[in-house]
């Protein structure tokens, strides 16, 4: 059996705070000497004085301090509790699970995943990234609640556009072949290795593709990009998040007339389960927001 209550404890953390037991009992609709009780009960309980009475004004003893600080902290966190209860009555929920595509802007998430929170403190997102493909066989599987993944423009999902990337084939600015003249480079792609992000399914697909050479495959956007920029070859990178390499430098797009660029489409995608739940919408909301880009 517990000694105290919270309620105690929070009427003794008021009388410090408002300065007087009488402005403590207002502020909890009390009266003053069922305020006085309590603080009475809680000492005699405890066999400790927790207040002194220094000329007009109540104080803390040391040992008060002590106490009330520690009796604070579960004050705080039982506010906390309840918060989380009362926000699961509004059609909150504990978890999301988000599952997004490794090429989509991280900043742009990141903001979004900010966003969200303030609106809902109490909801954690589970985030797991795939590449390319795989976000098919993650719909089809069920692991998500909310995907902004690439698919087939034809699937039958309903779907909504987020975004369009566009990869662009560069090298770094001293890799060789910005030796040769820009109108035999195309000619002559297929002497250095290229670098593509791919998801394991694409890589064993994409080894009959000769128009380059080597091809070296990996399924992480910075890893890829940090491979290009270390010259093990050259590379379609997402212009989006290879923009500061290319305004310093660094990194050089390679022209040529075969193929300039390529386009990969996501699209922000809620589980048929989850189609009419607020707190997924709302997730779906920040995602989809320009303003949060």
């Amino acid at each position: 059996m517990f000694l105290s209550t919270l309620e105690q404890w929070m009427l003794l953390e008021s009388i410090i705070e408002t300065g007087s037991i009488a402005k403590a009992a207002e502020k909890h609709c009390r009266s003053q000497p069922s305020v006085s009780y309590q603080i009475n009960q809680l000492q005699k309980r405890l066999g400790i004085d927790l207040l002194e009475l220094k000329g007009r004004k109540l104080t803390l003893t040391n040992a008060g301090a002590s106490l009330l600080e520690q009796a604070s902290i579960l004050l705080a966190e039982w506010q906390d509790l309840e918060s989380q209860a009362k926000a699961l009555t509004e059609n909150s929920r504990e978890s999301i699970s988000l599952v997004v595509d490794s090429l989509f802007p991280k900043q742009r998430l990141f903001n979004a995943l900010k966003h969200f929170n303030q609106l809902y403190p109490y909801t954690q997102v589970h985030v797991k990234e795939i590449v390319r493909d795989e976000g098919l066989l993650q719909i089809e599987q069920g692991m998500g609640d909310l995907y902004v993944v690439s698919v087939p423009e034809q699937d039958k999902h309903p779907k909504v556009l987020t975004i369009t990337l566009r990869f662009i084939l560069v090298a770094h600015q001293n890799h060789e072949i910005f030796s040769i003249q820009e109108k035999l480079r195309a000619s002559r792609l297929y002497r250095y290795p290229t670098i593509q992000i791919v998801d394991k399914e694409n890589q064993r697909a994409n080894r009959q593709n000769k128009r380059y050479g080597e091809t070296w495959y990996f399924t992480s956007v910075n890893s890829a990009i940090e491979a290009v920029i270390n010259q093990l070859g050259i590379g379609w990178l997402p212009e989006s998040e290879i923009r500061p390499y290319l305004e310093s430098g660094e990194l050089q797009r390679i022209e040529y007339s075969n193929e300039t660029e390529r386009m990969t489409s996501l699209y922000c995608i809620r589980s048929s389960l989850e189609k009419y739940d607020v707190c997924v919408q709302a997730l779906s909301d920040a995602i989809l927001d320009d303003e949060l880009i």
